[in-house]
């Protein structure tokens, strides 16, 4: 039984909590369950889904979405939600729209 307690806390701790703010919408996408080992790149896709967004070319240029932290633009998306969440169980991150003329 103890092999089986320690398994569940490993899963358990495997885990944190995800939040993505967009400052346009209304409420935030949650991941209660999200594997730290999940990268930025990962996750990406479904926030833009979430929030109903798409990179791409537009009129004039290129719309893209980055994630921040603390102020701070996330650039390394094969970074890992569980090293950006640096030992605590929640991490909270904001989507910013970028448009790049061109």
């Amino acid at each position: 039984m103890n092999t089986k307690t320690s398994s569940e806390a490993a899963s358990h701790s495997a885990t944190l909590v995800v939040q993505v703010r967009y400052l346009a919408a209304g409420h935030p996408y949650v991941d209660s369950h999200a594997q730290t080992s999940e990268t930025l790149a990962q996750l990406k896709p479904k926030v833009l889904n979430h929030f109903g967004l798409e990179e791409g070319s537009v009129e004039g240029g290129t719309k893209q979405y980055a994630f921040s932290q603390d102020g701070v633009l996330l650039t390394d998306l094969s970074a890992n939600l569980g090293s950006l969440a640096n030992g605590k169980h929640k991490i909270e991150l904001n989507l910013l729209e970028q448009f790049i003329q061109g």
